[in-house]
């Protein structure tokens, strides 16, 4: 098997299965020798800041020489993005090798009438491989709900950590943040530790509270209270918590909800006696790299790259392009048919000048002339492209110093457009 080819096994597996089960992926996992029960994970769900929270944390802990793999959904850099260890992706020769071997035994059981996802099959590799490494630690991020996610085969996490929950896959959770905090609320085990990002919605925080009381577990909420901003801009954010000043280069103020619940993760973590530095928080979260989550691409002209494809994470990146952003904005938007698109154009269009729809290279995509048609309804001047590229090399050919353009709407947009944002004239490279 080519590299190649260990990509298109996985990806012609189906998204989703009829009903949700554990089942199937536990049987997957059996068959390849419960890697699962090697694994000291800490299990990370929410809506939005999952995967910033899982890359600060991640980093953090392999700052203070702990083996920390870290597994991510979806991926904007390549699908090697998704398992990590210390930051480093896992080379193709070893994920061919990993993808044979869950294969021989999928196959098996799919001969057999087991119903398996792409979703199942990349965490059972991600599993197995952070198992052969002997890590340390596995910060897992969830990749729909919780409670019949495949991370959550883990028989005992070290910490469940639930980040900003919002609406967002109603199909498949619900049609209320209630009840989506109840599947998020299904990675809990008896007795553990919850511990939630602050400014929770009520009606969430009484579903996690409810849940805590039933499971005897201990609930926490990240740091609250606690952080005085010495700045915040585009480009990162310098915090003091506590008698610590952390400085993390992810921008938009909604990370620092994500970095307060990094910050008492460390702190629960250091109660079980992990061994964990103030200065291995320090330079962790400042080492913290996490693309297509408000990444400023150019300072000048002022670019953004952001997946935001909910209301939720539409709304923070509304706020942070009218506090950061100069007044001439141009948007340009890809979406999927399946999100809540006419919520998501909503939040953003008012905020912007000029709105250019464009086509995102996946099947579930919404045409950027339907999406355009939405967009009219929030801002005068919209157009819809053809080609998502071509569209971008002409918003940046003509884009003037006091202008700023956002691309956001979907991370798969994001990973097909991130290449050409990154060789602009104005990228502030490493």
């Amino acid at each position: 098997m080519e590299f190649e080819e260990s990509i298109e096994y996985i990806a012609n597996f189906p998204r989703f299965k009829k009903e949700p089960s554990l089942e199937e992926m536990k049987m997957l996992l059996a068959e390849l020798g419960n890697p699962q029960e090697k694994l000291k994970s800490i299990n990370i769900a929410g809506t939005n800041g999952k995967g910033s929270t899982v890359a600060m944390l991640a980093s953090v802990l392999s700052t203070a020489g702990y083996k920390t793999g870290r597994y991510i959904s979806p991926y904007v850099l390549e699908f090697r993005e998704r398992m990590m260890i210390n930051g480093k992706m896992i080379g193709k020769k070893r994920l061919v090798k990993i993808v044979e071997a869950v294969k021989e035994k999928a196959d098996a059981l799919i001969a057999k009438g087991i119903v398996l996802n792409a979703f199942e099959i990349t965490t059972a590799c991600a599993f197995l491989w952070f198992a052969e490494e002997n890590c340390d630690f596995v910060v897992l991020e969830a990749g729909l709900g919780g409670r019949f996610d495949a991370t959550n085969t883990i028989p005992e996490p070290v910490l469940q950590i639930i980040t900003a929950v919002g609406l967002d896959h109603m199909e498949q959770l619900g049609d209320t943040v209630g009840k989506i905090a109840e599947e998020k609320c299904g990675i809990l085990r008896p007795g553990c530790t919850l511990l939630t990002s602050p400014g929770q919605e009520q009606e969430v925080l009484t579903v996690m509270l409810n849940k805590c009381a039933e499971l005897d577990a201990t609930f926490v909420t990240g740091a609250a209270g606690r952080a005085k901003i010495i700045s915040c801009d585009a480009s990162g954010m310098d915090v003091l918590v506590g008698k610590t000043e952390l400085s993390l280069s992810l921008g938009g103020r909604h990370q620092i909800n994500n970095l307060l619940t990094v910050y008492s993760a460390v702190s629960i973590l250091r109660e079980k006696h992990y061994v964990i530095k103030d200065e291995h928080l320090v330079e962790g979260i400042a080492a913290t790299k996490f693309p297509a989550r408000f990444e400023l691409c150019s300072k000048g002209p002022v670019v953004i790259l952001d997946g935001a494809h909910n209301p939720q994470a539409a709304e923070a990146l509304a706020s942070n392009v009218e506090e950061f952003l100069p007044k001439k904005r141009t948007l340009l938007c890809g979406m999927m048919a399946d999100k809540d698109y006419e919520s998501v154009i909503a939040k953003l269009a008012p905020h912007f000048e000029h709105v250019i729809t464009v086509p995102v290279e996946n099947p579930r995509m919404i045409s950027p002339f339907e999406l355009a048609e939405t967009a009219k309804k929030y801002c005068e001047n919209v157009t819809a492209k053809e080609n998502a590229k071509e569209a971008l090399a002409e918003v940046l050919e003509n884009l003037k110093e006091d202008e700023a353009l956002v691309v956001a709407g979907s991370l798969y947009l994001a990973s097909e457009l991130r290449p050409m944002l990154m060789r602009y004239k104005g990228n502030p490279k490493d």
